[in-house]
């Protein structure tokens, strides 16, 4: 049979939420008896995208573990509403650009498309049986957010961890902002390799370079000081081609001998490189493109043009001049923003930057103390760390996200921090607070901030955020755990290790479980342009949300995992079987079901004793968030040690033939409880359909999931020989069965006469089960170390 899977979950998320059976707001209790979890807030994008479901399934399956393990779980969710995602989530879902609107207009309407779009997500967590506190929710944008973001501002001012300079910095010419190292990713990308000759007294230099439009823009040639080819040419000066100016010839290591000529041409600013060595070396600034991509240097044959339009132009410059030695076409790694593709630029402009530079070391040692699983992905985070060129620039030039709680004195230029008591406070529309004057020469005069800090700067303080309101902060950090995915190592682990070490000294968490990437079947990334993304509600549709988080489940925790049918059709066929096994059950037992004493009867010892096997492994494989294992070894012990042993096994005992009552209301009692155990290992993962049994059953607890998980059973010695020796009934019963299937017969067609070898006593004493659950009229037992078994 089917099962109308909408109807099901329609009726017990209503049931979950309405009775608020995953709230929590109570920390009065020591802190051992709670199990925290820091989710990440996840962007505001429309709706739950399958890497959502996927990843998200394996952090309630620990929270729903620890709520039976007798744990208070704090499960806070939350929706990073702020900033750049939410700006171009809101010009796309409105049709606008925000450059065209009043800012406050489009900040309003950003708020509105939010938290919309937040109700949406709410409802998909919901169906998908997140029991995460999803009617206490906080919000990045929020009043309480932003004065919590404000206040980590001031402190981190005050400790003297962020400063506001004129300086080099990462910019984005689509989104208009500056950005940090942190938003960048990388991306191949096909491009011409110019090489062109710089004259000299001393012979000239041939550089190779990929951005021929920044020639404008060189302030030097660096070379290795290694190098031979070039040892004479240190320290003298060439021409920069069309523009004639002079330039020195410089030694730097930080030049690749071995990449193009070996000559790099030192630009500012094309790329990290010239950067460090327009440090090392004091040289001259020429910057000559501008926040919107266009170059701007007066006089320039290139003025007003785009970067790449002005790249193709200079080239056909160079060429038309006899100034190109060769060019090759090579694909080659550039530096994007990642949340719009765009090539970033390198510009000198005053913003904000925590200063993290100089404790690279120190952040190492700190995230040591924290648990990595899988253990290897620590490595991506230290990398990251020992890979930081830049302080973190946190300031944007944009319309939505926590302003920066300062203003600026006109007399001196002193920064000047709002008092504690007026924030939340945007300086862009608020006034000065009353009585506020400069903390350096007593002016009242004073020029508000207008950036805005990256939403990372405040995502970052999830820990808090999750706290907001209930002073349990102290008391409760650092968190048990923290789920997210690899591909923000860098962001999310990275800047909240950050915050913590600079703001506590504590670690956030004390694990850090990673999920991987969801791919389609045939191994390849989901994309709109490819045509193979797959939407979780469709999925939930046709299979059932239980069959999704039965997928999610396919996997080890840290390994990207494929999106197959065949694990959905396996996750319904789940589904149906507990149902239907539970029906069989609820028939067979007569719902007596709380053994009070030590099972006696052979087979109900063996089921006991593979039980007691599944809930010890299951535990210990739990407790190490190694949930794939632990539900096939669930699935396992249910298809085929309950299902097609022992629930046949009952119906031959219960049918009443040669059976006593005791025997009866044993193994009633035992096949009840059994079945209560599996339900409650399989509600972590499939949490609908259980919950229908469980109450079907009559189960005595509110919910599934407020139920203890099952504890080891209780067998002596001698019953667990018992049960090795009942192994031996199980194993002619199988051999039985592969004879049947090798003839073409059905389980339940009958048989005449069957010879079975092995342990005699064994088997004769368990000869009326075997003719019952085979349907053998005559069986011959023989003496044999070898379980054999033969049909007429």
């Amino acid at each position: 049979m089917d099962i109308d899977t909408k109807a099901l979950e329609d009726k017990w998320k209503k049931f979950w939420f309405q009775n608020k059976l995953f709230s929590l707001s109570d920390f009065s209790l020591p802190r051992e008896r709670y199990f925290t979890i820091d989710t990440p807030p996840p962007t505001v994008s429309g709706k739950m995208h399958i890497g959502h479901a996927f990843s998200y399934s394996h952090q309630d399956f620990i929270a729903r573990y620890k709520r039976m393990r007798g744990f208070l779980v704090f499960y806070p969710w939350g929706f990073d509403d702020n900033g750049l995602p939410t700006e171009r989530f809101t010009e796309s879902e409105r049709g606008v650009k925000a450059e065209n609107i009043e800012p406050k207009v489009f900040v309003e309407m950003c708020r509105e498309t939010s938290e919309m779009a937040e109700k949406r997500l709410r409802e998909n967590w919901r169906s998908l049986g997140i029991t995460a506190d999803l009617d206490n929710n906080y919000r990045t944008i929020s009043p309480e957010s932003q004065k919590i973001s404000q206040l980590m501002f001031k402190d981190i001012l005050k400790k003297g961890r962020v400063y506001r300079d004129e300086a080099p910095t990462i910019r984005c010419p689509t989104c208009l902002t500056a950005i940090s190292q942190i938003e960048l990713k990388d991306k191949e990308l096909e491009t011409d390799f110019v090489y062109v000759k710089f004259e000299g007294k001393a012979g000239g230099i041939t550089i190779a370079t990929t951005r021929p439009e920044l020639i404008g823009a060189c302030v030097a040639v660096a070379v290795n000081p290694s190098d031979a080819r070039y040892a004479g040419l240190i320290g003298s000066l060439v021409l920069v081609p069309i523009y004639g100016r002079e330039v020195p010839v410089i030694g730097d290591d930080i030049v690749d001998k071995e990449k193009g000529t070996g000559a790099e041409m030192i630009c500012t600013f094309g790329d990290q490189n010239d950067v460090a060595v327009w440090r090392a070396h004091s040289l001259d600034t020429r910057v000559i493109i501008d926040r919107f991509g266009r170059i701007t240097d007066d006089g320039d044959f290139l003025k007003g043009l785009h970067v790449k339009e002005a790249r193709r132009r200079m080239i056909r410059e160079l060429s038309e001049r006899g100034l190109i030695v060769k060019m090759e076409r090579i694909r080659h790694s550039v530096n994007v923003h990642e949340r719009c593709n765009t090539p970033v630029e390198i510009g000198i402009s005053k913003q904000w930057f925590v200063r993290y530079l100089d404790l690279k070391d120190e952040l190492i040692r700190f995230d040591s103390n924290i648990n990595w699983i899988p253990s290897h992905m620590r490595t991506r985070l230290q990398n990251w760390i020992n890979g930081l060129k830049w302080d973190w620039c946190i300031s944007r030039q944009r319309f939505l996200g926590v302003p920066f709680p300062v203003w600026y004195c006109r007399k001196c230029g002193e920064v000047n921090a709002a008092p504690d008591d007026s924030l939340p406070i945007d300086p862009r529309s608020d006034p000065v607070p009353s009585g506020m004057v400069c903390r350096k020469c007593g002016s009242s005069d004073f020029e508000p901030e207008t950036d805005v800090m990256d939403t990372w700067a405040t995502s970052s303080l999830s820990p808090r955020l999750a706290f907001r309101g209930s002073g349990a902060f102290e008391k409760m950090i650092p968190f048990d755990c923290r789920f997210q995915g690899h591909d923000i190592i860098s962001f999310w682990a990275f800047t909240t290790i950050v915050r913590s070490y600079i703001h506590d000294g504590v670690i956030p968490w004390n694990s850090i479980v990673i999920s991987g990437n969801v791919y389609d079947a045939e191994g390849i990334k989901m994309s709109k342009s490819k045509g193979n993304v797959v939407e979780p509600e469709d999925v939930i549709s046709k299979y059932g949300a239980d069959a999704l988080r039965y997928w999610a489940s396919t996997t080890a925790i840290g390994e990207d995992i494929r999106l197959k049918e065949q694990d959905l059709v396996r996750g319904k066929r789940t589904m149906i079987k507990l149902y239907n096994a539970a029906r069989l059950v609820k028939t067979l037992s007569q719902n007596n079901g709380n053994p009070t004493r030590e099972m006696k009867y052979p087979w109900n010892i063996w089921i006991w004793s593979l039980l007691d096997n599944l809930i010890d492994r299951a535990t210990d494989l739990m407790d190490n968030y190694e949930i794939s294992k632990a539900r096939t070894y669930l699935d396992n012990f249910f298809w085929n040690d309950y299902c097609d042993n022992y629930l046949e096994i009952s119906k031959v005992v219960m049918a009443g033939e040669g059976f006593s009552n005791d025997e009866k209301a044993e193994t009633s009692s035992c096949l009840l409880s059994t079945m209560f155990a599996i339900i409650k290992m399989y509600s972590i993962i499939m949490p609908f359909i259980t919950e229908e049994i469980y109450h079907d059953l009559g189960g005595r607890m509110q919910s599934v999931s407020l139920d203890s998980w099952p504890e080891p059973v209780p067998l002596s010695q001698e019953s667990r020989k018992v049960a090795q020796k009942f192994g031996e009934v199980i194993n002619v019963i199988g051999n039985i069965r592969s004879l049947k299937t090798s003839l073409k017969l059905s389980m339940g067609a009958p048989l005449d006469r069957v010879l079975v070898k092995g342990n005699v006593s064994v088997l004769r004493e368990n000869e009326k089960l075997i003719k019952g659950i085979m349907r053998i009229s005559r069986l011959e037992i023989e003496e044999s170390d070898v379980v054999e078994a033969y049909v007429d």
